[in-house]
């Protein structure tokens, strides 16, 4: 059974030793959440919370990373179960709004956040191509 939890520093150095590429996106004042099956990390969520880059008083956390290791595991609500307690951990703060970067060929995590109530709303570069999705929850 997979266990959603909040993330401590020891689960960050669990995932540190194991995927130590991970580092460039631990940053910030952030929230760490696990998905745990027994005692082994199958995926993880690391959002950081900052001030919304506009003139209003207000933050919102922003999802850096988001991933199920094992293929095997994906598409079956763990990601769900992450937003979904990310979501609790940002309305605990009273933060305005979530927000994340998607790539516009990742059509799992696309999925993901429409399941989700997202807004989608994708970048269109000035000649014609769409580089990213930014996607939005308003708490």
């Amino acid at each position: 059974m997979i266990n959603i939890k909040n993330g401590t520093e020891s689960d960050k150095q669990r995932l540190l030793s194991k995927y130590p590429n991970l580092d460039k996106f631990f940053f910030g004042d952030g929230r760490l959440v696990i998905a745990e099956n027994g005692n082994e990390i199958v995926g993880f969520l690391w959002a950081h919370k900052r001030k919304i880059s506009a003139p209003v008083e207000a933050e919102e956390m922003f999802i850096n990373y988001i991933e199920v290791f094992e293929p095997e595991l994906r598409c079956r609500g763990i990601g769900t179960q992450m937003v979904q307690k990310i979501i609790e951990i940002a309305r605990a703060e009273q933060v305005y709004q979530i927000r994340a970067k998607v790539k516009t060929e990742n059509m799992p995590s696309h999925r993901l956040w429409l399941k989700n109530k997202f807004s989608i709303s994708p970048a269109q570069m000035p000649d014609g191509n769409i580089a990213v999705s930014f996607v939005g929850y308003v708490l």
